[in-house]
């Protein structure tokens, strides 16, 4: 019975012993691993501080003065080079800009979707997640460019008369966003 409890009390002094071994030179390599890395990070700030100095010295006013007056053989501007620019007249054989006209309304069908209010009064029709064919622009026709859209004209209730007195007025988005700018000021 004593012969079984020490030869398995030797086997596991033996077990501990390869144990702590292997994990004793796992430890040191991970040390390593990370003193190479704590290397390479030194050596990686060192390149970007050098490269920073570069930058810098690459970036001086007076140098890239002395080059440009080198290499770019610039003269200042005088006073005669300097215009208006409604002074300036297009050639007479050039033609102003085409604009194609703005697409026709699609007619309303059964698809669309119903308006909605908005807050403030005013109404807006949503549109339909998928296009119904009556929306699609025809087909055979170029979309190059359009005019822009005009503001959406929204009813709000008039700030001057008495609340709920029935009276509006319509006013653009773009009135809206400078009223709401100036609050924020």
């Amino acid at each position: 019975m004593i012969h079984r409890g020490l030869v398995f009390w030797s086997i596991a002094a033996v077990a501990t012993a390869i144990g702590l071994f292997t994990v004793k030179y796992k430890v040191q390599d991970l040390e390593e691993k990370i003193d190479r890395t704590n290397q390479k990070i030194v050596e990686s700030q060192q390149a970007t501080h050098i490269l920073r100095v570069e930058w810098a010295h690459l970036n001086e006013a007076e140098r890239i003065e002395k080059l440009a007056i080198k290499h770019l053989k610039l003269e200042p501007a005088s006073i005669k080079q300097v215009v208006r620019l409604d002074s300036l007249k297009p050639p007479a054989d050039s033609q102003p800009p085409r604009r194609d006209p703005p697409l026709p309304s699609p007619p309303r069908t059964g698809n669309d979707v119903p308006s909605s209010t908005l807050p403030g009064g005013g109404r807006v029709a949503a549109e339909a997640g998928s296009p119904s064919p009556a929306s699609a622009p025809p087909p055979g026709r170029s979309t190059g460019p359009t005019t822009p859209p005009r503001p959406a004209m929204i009813q709000e209730p008039a700030t001057a008369g008495p609340v709920g007195d029935g009276q509006s007025a319509a006013v653009s988005i773009d009135e809206i966003l400078s009223r709401n700018e100036k609050d924020r000021r």
